[in-house]
């Protein structure tokens, strides 16, 4: 990287490497000259509970080591204590746990807005749980409901 990682990771410090491939993006609407992508990119790992760690390396050759690792859910991480087992891949599928054992007839797109996610981020969660035979949907996406398992 052209910028030290503690900046990188600040961000406000926009330093392309290569700037045809930037101008590319810019036309197309996916880039901007803020450097504001690192710290968007760690805000949301952060947020599903990941750590991020970012440091230069000088062997075998100089680089920049961008290390990012899942965290486990705990206790203090919205679920109730003793409701959930297993590891989770992050605190947000506790609380869309935590909002369906209080009401099974939410939908995603009421739990994307009650939780001010995404959609997509909702159904990632909901995946999580029916993986580890934590929830199942019954009867349609419209009038069906959610049954929590092994409570």
């Amino acid at each position: 990287m052209r910028v030290p990682p503690e900046q990188a990771l600040r961000g406000g410090e926009s330093d392309c490497r290569n700037r045809t491939l930037h101008q590319m993006f810019l036309m197309i609407n996916l880039g901007e000259r803020a450097g504001s992508g690192l710290p968007k990119i760690r805000q949301g790992w952060e947020i599903e509970g990941g750590t991020i760690r970012l440091f230069d390396s000088f062997e075998p050759y100089d680089q920049t080591r961008l290390e990012m690792t899942w965290g486990s859910m705990k206790d203090d991480g919205g679920v109730t204590p003793g409701k959930m087992t297993g590891k989770m891949t992050g605190k947000m599928t506790g609380k869309v746990f935590d909002l369906l054992v209080s009401n099974n007839a939410l939908t995603v797109s009421e739990l994307a807005a009650k939780l001010e996610k995404s959609e997509s981020t909702i159904e990632r969660a909901i995946r999580e749980l029916c993986k580890l035979e934590r929830l199942k949907r019954v009867g349609s996406r419209k009038s069906g409901h959610w049954e929590i398992l092994n409570d």
